[in-house]
């Protein structure tokens, strides 16, 4: 994993769970979540649709996420999905990315 994206995650992330923060605006939520899935799937966030066949786009609209969470006044919200075989939470802060059970 390059460097970028070993410190896109915070120390709260475990080999069963990734979060990315995108509340400071370094990054859009969409991109935190594809992070979050390339952390669990072993993989840079940029060869996620090559080397495990995911690609966010066929699963859900990265710029509904990205304008979801922009327009949202308060951080208490919470946007759940499932993207292949990961569950994905968003919320005003982070994106976090589990192996679905």
């Amino acid at each position: 994993m390059s460097s970028d994206t070993a410190g896109a995650f915070d120390g709260r992330s475990t080999l069963e769970t990734v979060r990315v923060d995108h509340s400071r605006g370094v990054r859009s939520p969409s991109l935190a979540v594809v992070e979050a899935i390339s952390g669990l799937a072993g993989t840079d966030a940029e060869f996620l649709a090559e080397e495990a066949g995911i690609v966010l786009y066929d699963h859900v609209d990265p710029d509904a996420i990205d304008a979801f969470v922009a327009h949202r006044s308060d951080a208490e919200f919470d946007l759940s999905f499932t993207v292949g075989r990961y569950a994905v939470r968003v919320d005003g802060e982070e994106a976090v990315a589990r192996i679905a059970e």
